[in-house]
């Protein structure tokens, strides 16, 4: 290992330990990460921004954040909820099992971060007026929210990393995910319910008053803003679905970062005052983390640190497609529930890239779906597993309800590992019917 390979790999390692210990903002860190690697000469600044940042990626979540960040300021989020709960007649064990699900549905297509934040927020006061325990809702949540994540392209940051990363469309996720993804979250939700539905009420009065009170109508906080973003966001998915149809058989350039940029772009034209505070409410932040992050792993690329650990998995591996497949999802899993889940599937990325055409190793196809699921999912295990778990967990010690780390595991783990079991077993027949 020359010079360069050992200085990729001590920033590379520091910057990964600073991003799990959590002291440091995480974009501070990894922009460090990369102004390390610009400075030792291990990349020359073309490099990383020519070759090592993947702008499609960068744009994609640009415009989803965009499009999201409109919804948010309309009130939509609330909206659903609050709708939701009305037509669950305020009962608390259907909101328990429902409300899971809903978010399930809402972080295939959406921000997992923004519809915790909301439905969190949401959960917290419903069951201060219908007198349930909100934690075991919203760990439920939270354990939903990032399986459903795992169904799409745009679900959950990891995908869009693995899927324009390594060529993967909107559609391929649907298809190969999207099943798997249902029946884990039907799995996970069934084990919650089973954990907490005697412990589930508190008794005491119901404030009834309140309840009706709480008019969905009144959550939209700019019915103009609010149907330029569903239709932004409805434009968005149609253009996902469709653009390499478009792109093969009409030649118009339709790249799936362009889907949600195209509505994105044309709301911020339309949204008049409101475009400012909108542009206000974008996770910048999020965005120049992954360019970090990107300079920081093709730092390993480059000095071929990767392409080893590749050789080195082929090897161990050769001819032991499930055994490779199952070990690829649990790790991913296992390393998801403790460090962030971003930088771990972008360093994936890369190694399941390396080990793909090797002789005796499955399918590139088959390798993405694993890493996914695994790091999509594994991170429910731990309050830090993933960005979603951070903001659930702040909202409800902010409402007075610390859940500690052995509460939220005891409730989280179950509902993980059956969701994985379940993964396990998805990924398991498609390696036996060939369907990759």
């Amino acid at each position: 290992m020359g010079v360069s390979a050992v200085l990729a790999v001590v920033i590379f390692l520091a910057t990964y330990v600073a991003i799990g210990m959590e002291k440091i903002n995480r974009t501070i860190v990894s922009m460090s990460g990369a102004i390390l690697l610009l400075l030792v000469g291990v990349l020359s600044l073309k490099e990383a921004v020519t070759t090592y940042v993947h702008w499609e990626t960068v744009g994609l979540l640009f415009g989803m954040f965009t499009i999201i960040a409109v919804l948010s300021e309309a009130g939509f989020f609330t909206y659903m909820a609050l709708v939701v709960a009305k037509k669950l007649d305020y009962n608390p064990l259907r909101i328990f099992v429902v409300f899971p699900l809903v978010t399930a549905f809402l972080a295939a297509f959406m921000d997992s971060i923004t519809v915790m934040l909301f439905f969190a927020t949401l959960t917290y006061e419903l069951s201060r007026l219908l007198r349930f325990d909100a934690i075991p809702m919203v760990v439920a949540e939270v354990c939903l929210a990032n399986i459903g994540g795992a169904s799409t392209l745009v679900g959950d940051p990891p995908n869009v990393i693995l899927g324009l990363m390594l060529g993967f469309s909107f559609n391929d996720f649907v298809i190969h995910n999207g099943p798997t993804a249902v029946l884990a979250s039907l799995g996970a939700i069934g084990v919650a319910y089973l954990q907490s539905r005697k412990r589930l009420l508190l008794g005491g009065t119901v404030d009834r008053e309140a309840l009706l009170a709480m008019d969905p109508a009144k959550a939209i906080k700019d019915a103009r803003l609010f149907t330029l973003g569903l239709g932004a966001f409805l434009v968005a998915i149609v253009f996902l679905v469709i653009h390499a149809w478009v792109e093969r058989t009409l030649h118009i350039p339709l790249t799936a970062p362009l889907a949600p940029l195209i509505p994105a772009f044309v709301i911020l034209i339309l949204g008049g005052t409101k475009t400012e505070e909108i542009l206000r409410k974008i996770d910048y932040d999020v965005l120049l983390f992954f360019i970090g992050l990107f300079v920081v792993v093709g730092g390993l690329e480059k000095t071929g640190v990767i392409k080893a650990l590749a050789d080195l998995i082929a090897n161990v591996f050769r001819h032991q497609d499930l055994a490779l497949v199952s070990t690829l999802m649990w790790f991913s899993a296992v390393s998801s529930a403790i460090v962030d889940n971003v930088p771990f599937a972008l360093s994936m990325a890369y190694v399941i890239k390396g080990l793909a055409g090797q002789v005796g190793v499955p399918a590139l196809s088959i390798m993405v779906w694993a890493v996914s699921l695994g790091t999509d999912i594994g991170g429910n295990g731990t309050p830090i597993g993933a960005s979603a778990n951070v903001v659930a967990y702040a909202a409800m010690e902010k409402h007075g309800h610390r859940i500690g780390w052995p509460r939220w595991m005891w409730l989280a783990i179950p509902q993980t590992l059956v969701a994985l079991l379940i993964c396990n077993v998805g990924l398991a027949l498609k390696l036996w019917l060939k369907f990759y």
